[in-house]
């Protein structure tokens, strides 16, 4: 079967799979970063770009937890890629799996959780305006951070099968463009939404390089907090004074748009795997 064939369905893989991240989702407010339900978000970016984030009150946004479940998707992809193996959209998994593999309860309460993620993050809609400076055009748009699932479950509520499907442009970004970073399995590991924001973010912006500087009116704004600046800017702090995230630390700065984080890159934060194609 050729390597370029797409399936209708795609197995996921067994066994460990090393995490990867969507790049431009890293640094955009798609998902609410507390667990209290929210019906919209809204951001313009530096570069004219804007967002607005919008889900029915049933369901609320999709959090940056739920956002657990495109991650596995999308390293599940992406290695299958680098495989050579034929891919879908459409990924079919038994919800243990997927559980385990992000470290989330595998009981009762793990598989309700995850059913509720699935239903955030397929009527969590995000419509997009940018702008290209090559082209000078408008780029218009709207997507839902999931197309679609199905679960199917015995009597007993336990589950048998299920399948998600990805929507294209997450597809398409991790297959044809490649537009994707390793990320720490250690991120799985965080409890706060803010630290979350603040590791994808600096995975996004820092990489490799030694450091990157933030305003904390900045990380307001991409954050899509609904927290006022004041109360942000305390928990802010707070992330600074845990220095909970993979890879990287933080210190607060004095910058002359006022206070700001600095991230760097911390060599005493850094692991190898056995797997050469990954690294932390």
């Amino acid at each position: 079967m050729s390597a370029n064939r797409q399936l209708d369905l795609f197995v996921a893989l067994i066994g460990d799979v090393p995490f990867r991240d969507e790049r431009e989702a890293m640094s955009a407010p798609l998902v609410a970063l507390s667990k209290n339900k929210r019906t919209r978000i809204e951001w313009e970016g530096p570069s004219g770009q804007k967002v607005l984030v919008t889900a029915p009150e049933d369901t609320g946004i999709a959090t940056i937890w739920d956002y657990d479940v495109l991650l596995w998707a999308v390293s599940q992809i992406n290695e299958a890629v680098n495989a050579g193996l034929p891919v879908s959209a459409r990924i079919e998994f038994h919800p243990y799996n997927l559980l385990k593999a992000v470290g989330r309860d595998t009981g009762g309460k793990g598989y309700g959780e995850l059913k509720a993620a699935l239903h955030r993050l397929g009527s969590t809609s995000v419509a997009y305006e940018s702008r290209s400076l090559k082209s000078k055009r408008r780029n218009l748009g709207r997507f839902n951070l999931l197309s679609a699932f199905k679960i199917e479950e015995t009597d007993e509520g336990q589950a048998k099968a299920a399948w998600l499907e990805l929507p294209l442009w997450l597809f398409e970004a991790v297959t044809k463009d490649r537009d994707i970073l390793s990320i720490s399995p250690k991120y799985f590991d965080l409890t706060s939404g803010l630290d979350r924001f603040l590791y994808r973010l600096a995975r996004r912006h820092v990489g490799r390089q030694a450091g990157w500087i933030f305003t904390f009116r900045d990380l307001h704004t991409r954050s899509g907090s609904a927290q006022p600046y004041g109360q942000f800017a305390r928990d802010l702090r707070k992330a600074i004074a845990r220095n909970a995230l993979p890879e990287y630390s933080m210190n607060e700065i004095e910058g002359a748009n006022g206070p700001s984080l600095a991230f760097n890159r911390d060599p005493a934060k850094i692991e190898w795997r056995q797997d050469r194609r990954y690294k932390l």
